[in-house]
């Protein structure tokens, strides 16, 4: 079984880095997203074999709640801080002049907006509802989590963005998923996330070589890892009663 859920992952990951190198290619701005759009598709039936309806077996689902949207917020901007201070923290133990690597621009805001919707509900359902729910099926909830987020992280290959920043998130993301089991708080997750990157990242930036001494750099990173401690927490104590001490479904079948 673990050869076959590995084999069926990687061969599944193959097809969507195969896909996006193509979009990499492709100069067009339309025909690049189309071609992503459809490598994530191709490799997300792959993996479930190509039925629809055939998506791995879940046990719980906790509806969205205001009591979890906010631990879910303050984990998102604890990653955020990390996602800029370590790389600041790494250019300055080098010696390295700053570049932020996260400028994120779009001239259109509607079309960014559209788009943004899309891709994070196309990847929230590739990456947590297909493959962290397959793993988590098979081998359970650490596995899951690691695998997926080394997964997402892969997959990101062909960004622009650092990996280091997409397997943090994967982690952080996965987390949300894994233990509320609904996929709609892990796109509210990714949504915010990317939202404020997109809004706030920029100011950041403009401000962060304002802290030139090591130990407020280390402070700002204790704090973004606090937060996601906090948002660990929280989802824990907040789905204790809702979420039973399940144990993995001894084998891969599929439910609708």
């Amino acid at each position: 079984m673990s050869k076959r859920l590995y084999l069926t992952l990687f061969l599944g990951l193959t097809i969507l880095l195969f896909g996006y190198y193509l979009a990499y290619l492709l100069t067009d701005f339309w025909a690049t997203r189309i071609c992503q759009i459809a490598s994530i598709l191709l490799s997300g039936f792959f993996i479930i074999g190509f039925n629809y309806k055939a998506l791995p077996k879940k046990k719980h689902d906790i509806s969205v709640r205001l009591s979890l949207v906010v631990p879910i917020i303050i984990g998102i901007c604890g990653l955020i801080i990390l996602n800029h201070f370590i790389p600041y923290m790494l250019y300055n133990f080098l010696d390295w002049e700053w570049q932020d690597t996260i400028q994120p621009k779009e001239e259109n805001p509607v079309r960014f907006i559209f788009l943004l919707v899309v891709w994070v509900f196309l990847e929230e359902i590739y990456f947590r509802r297909v493959i962290a729910q397959k793993i988590f099926n098979a081998k359970g909830f650490s596995k899951a989590l690691w695998i997926s987020a080394l997964i997402f992280s892969i997959s990101h290959w062909f960004s622009t963005d650092g990996l280091l920043y997409i397997f943090l998130g994967g982690l952080a993301l996965g987390y949300v998923y894994l233990q509320t089991r609904s996929v709609w708080m892990s796109i509210l997750a990714h949504l915010t996330y990317n939202l404020l990157i997109f809004y706030i990242s920029p100011k950041i930036t403009e401000q962060i070589s304002n802290f030139n001494s090591t130990l407020s750099v280390l402070g700002f990173m204790v704090l973004g890892f606090l937060m996601l401690l906090i948002m660990v927490f929280l989802l824990k104590y907040l789905t204790k009663d809702e979420i039973l001490k399940e144990k993995p479904v001894a084998n891969n079948t599929y439910s609708k």
